[in-house]
């Protein structure tokens, strides 16, 4: 019986999908409480779904008193598992668990910043207490595999790929009018919507829609934090279809803002993991255009729902926009493609079946064949 493990799961402020997965863990049987920020739609979502939530702040990465809470909790709650979702919730629920019999999971959703030479990483995801870490996309896996010193490795078993679903009912109702953004109605329309980071790629992108051909129906939404910075409105300033890209910063309503655009563009350098932007754009039929980067990839299968391109290659992301501008019908089947993909492989019923998986093989009990 899934009844049978006893799950604590410690979180920051949940995002909708980790929301999603728990409720799906409690529908399905799973003992799981969750401990994690009140106050927010997501923790009113696990209330409302009937699901064991304790409201807790998770200020620092190591806080006494939140040691002494989650420490508390596992005493009382005597866990199978305690699976920690997030920086603060690792090297507190680490340092919590210290003397106590529980099977211990993390979480990693990117690439990068973890060093054997680090001593905070060893209070992280390095720490050898660790039973399993859930990668959200294979290339996080293989880069945890990768890390080492001599005679320093991670144990294999340890890093495994679980990849974070999505709920696409979040989305459902009618798309935001572009024309509140300066974008016409009767237009090809082409996002990048990132928290524009450097290594997010930006300038990029603006290289690329740049050297398009002149005089095209075409317009560039660029939204996200970060992205009205000096130096993007610089660069547009200077592209000959400056008066066709539109610059925002974060916009709250983007799922349904994507409904009314064509094509997304990813143009990440480095260190992606399974980027949730894709994830909206793919489940609003938008065809998706990223770079061999990170889990960007395990989104796509290449011609087929989207476009794989390399990182810093500007010529092939203006190339791949040319060819889905220019053919319509092409257009039209990979953004019903990439929608369908999300649907079917994306879920996050498979996210919660893959973590319970997890869960069932730390504490010793056979998989359900379902």
């Amino acid at each position: 019986m899934n009844r049978s493990i006893r799950v604590l799961c410690v979180n920051g402020e949940s995002d909708p999908a980790e929301t999603g997965s728990f409720i799906e863990m409690h529908r399905v049987g799973i003992d799981i409480t969750v401990i994690t920020w009140p106050g927010t739609v997501n923790y009113d979502a696990l209330v409302a779904a009937g699901v064991p939530t304790i409201p807790h702040v998770l200020k620092w990465k190591l806080s006494p008193s939140c040691i002494r809470f989650v420490r508390g909790e596992l005493k009382r709650g005597k866990y199978d598992v305690l699976h920690m979702l997030d920086k603060r919730a690792t090297m507190n629920g680490l340092m919590a668990s210290i003397g106590i019999d529980i099977k211990l999971v993390a979480y990693r959703g990117i690439i990068g910043n973890i060093a054997y030479w680090s001593p905070q990483s060893w209070l992280y995801l390095l720490n050898p207490r660790l039973d399993r870490i859930i990668c959200v996309c294979e290339a996080i896996r293989r880069s945890l595999l990768d890390l080492g010193m001599p005679g320093i490795r991670m144990r294999r078993d340890v890093p495994v790929t679980v990849h974070k679903g999505h709920r696409p009912e979040l989305y459902e109702g009618d798309a935001e009018d572009l024309g509140q953004y300066g974008i016409p109605d009767d237009t090809f329309v082409v996002a990048c919507t990132v928290r524009a980071v450097p290594r997010k790629g930006v300038p990029v992108f603006i290289e690329a829609i740049s050297g398009l051909p002149p005089g095209l129906n075409i317009h560039f939404l660029m939204a996200g934090t970060r992205m009205d910075s000096e130096l993007h409105r610089k660069l547009v300033a200077k592209s000959p279809y400056a008066d066709n890209i539109h610059l925002f910063g974060f916009l709250k309503r983007m799922p349904w803002i994507l409904k009314n655009v064509d094509v997304s563009v990813l143009p990440s350098l480095k260190r992606e993991g399974l980027p949730r932007a894709m994830l909206e754009a793919m489940i609003a039929g938008v065809v998706p255009i990223v770079t061999n980067v990170g889990g960007s990839p395990e989104l796509v299968v290449e011609g087929e729902s989207g476009f794989v391109v390399e990182p810093g290659d500007s010529e092939a992301i203006r190339d791949r926009i040319l060819r889905l501008y220019n053919d319509r019908e092409l257009h039209k089947r990979m953004g019903a493609a990439a929608r369908q993909r999300v649907l079917t492989e994306f879920t996050i019923e498979k996210t919660a079946r893959e973590t319970i998986s997890v869960y069932r093989d730390l504490v010793g009990l056979a998989t359900d064949a379902e």
